[in-house]
């Protein structure tokens, strides 16, 4: 039963996980794009 009680929170907190790698993910694009002369490509 100790599962169940988990297995929410833990969706919960995947989804989270998720959203945050993918604004990670489009910041990363940004300031690569905005900085591109810059960084000497």
């Amino acid at each position: 039963m100790q599962q169940k009680k988990l297995y929410a929170p833990i969706k919960y907190v995947s989804y989270a996980v998720l959203v945050l790698m993918g604004s990670a993910i489009v910041y990363a694009f940004s300031i690569a794009i905005l900085y591109w002369t810059g960084i000497g490509v």
